[in-house]
């Protein structure tokens, strides 16, 4: 009998990880968040979804004890969410989110045949209902998330914001950098995307990427929405430079950042669903793993405080 035991924790121990993945992750202790402003003096939350921050070919989901990463997931989470800091408390949960290379894979594929990434939607949608049942106290909220965290929390928003009462303390969701992002939402009535800056309840969202005919996950097809975060229009009008709030171009490794007011134009391409950007200045925007003209990296980065700014206004018009 005692070898029996033996074997089976040996087999356990042995498990593919993603088979281990789907024990639900304890959110009342607090390791298991990024940022927890429980204290904080705001009458608005913020619950924000981190991008995609490792690429390790051995490893399918993120491995939450490595230091590491942990702290990387620190310093990204308090620079996105820093557009919110001087006017919302800020919940960021830690997730076992998919390695770079998985997730890029399981773009191509429907939401239910995703496999890897759905590891991290099980943890995202855990963390926001012990947000939601012990911290929010019906309080508005904005859902912010940047790449995989967008694709994690729309998940969360067809189950958990099918919840009239829920719903309806939803300021916006941004969520960022979402790939191929449709313009309706059939079977969940109750999303809908924005169509101007101050609508509320709604989800936002553009890929940017160069001008010209571009191959992008992300874009490709006059179905996907788009909407211009300058101007805040979903047509093709081209918002200028001059327009332009200011971006906040950041080095994730270094921590160093630096800010550019009047740095980029922006058009919503209708054709395809890109938002094209131009910046004022030269620079490597774009990546090898991505694509040429590709942007993604830099969307929240781009309109930081265009962003900034939409948020006050949609917070205003939602207490209106």
């Amino acid at each position: 009998m005692k070898k029996f035991f033996l074997l089976a924790a040996t087999i356990v121990c042995l498990l593919p990880q993603h088979l281990a993945a789907w024990r639900a992750l304890d959110y009342s202790h607090q390791g298991n968040w990024v940022i927890s402003e429980i204290n904080k003096k705001c009458d608005v939350d913020v619950f924000y979804v981190l991008p995609t921050i490792f690429a390790d070919k051995n490893i399918k989901n993120m491995n939450l004890h490595d230091a590491a990463l942990r702290k990387k997931a620190q310093r990204i989470a308090v620079h996105d969410t820093g557009i919110f800091a001087d006017f919302c408390r800020v919940f960021s949960p830690h997730y076992r989110q998919a390695e770079f290379r998985v997730t890029l894979h399981e773009l191509t594929l429907p939401p239910a045949k995703r496999f890897f990434t759905a590891h991290g939607v099980h943890d995202v949608k855990n963390a926001f209902r012990y947000y939601l049942k012990h911290h929010n106290k019906g309080r508005p909220f904005i859902l912010f998330g940047f790449s995989q965290g967008a694709m994690a929390l729309l998940e969360v928003m067809k189950t958990e914001l099918a919840d009239p009462k829920v719903n309806a303390r939803l300021v916006a969701a941004y969520l960022i950098g979402y790939p191929a992002m449709p313009k309706t939402f059939p079977e969940y009535p109750h999303l809908r995307t924005a169509r101007k800056a101050d609508d509320t309840g709604c989800i936002i969202t553009y890929n940017s990427q160069a001008p010209g005919e571009i191959k992008s996950l992300f874009t490709g097809s006059d179905q996907y929405y788009c909407i211009n975060p300058i101007n805040w229009r979903t047509d093709g009008k081209i918002a200028s430079a001059d327009q332009h709030r200011g971006s906040r171009l950041f080095d994730y490794t270094t921590g160093k950042a630096t800010e550019h007011k009047n740095f980029v134009s922006a058009q919503v391409d209708t054709a395809t669903g890109a938002l094209l950007v131009i910046p004022q200045k030269k620079g490597k925007y774009d990546s090898r793993a991505l694509g040429k003209g590709v942007y993604h990296m830099y969307d929240v980065q781009f309109f930081y405080y265009d962003l900034k700014e939409n948020a006050k206004l949609r917070i205003q018009s939602h207490r209106k």
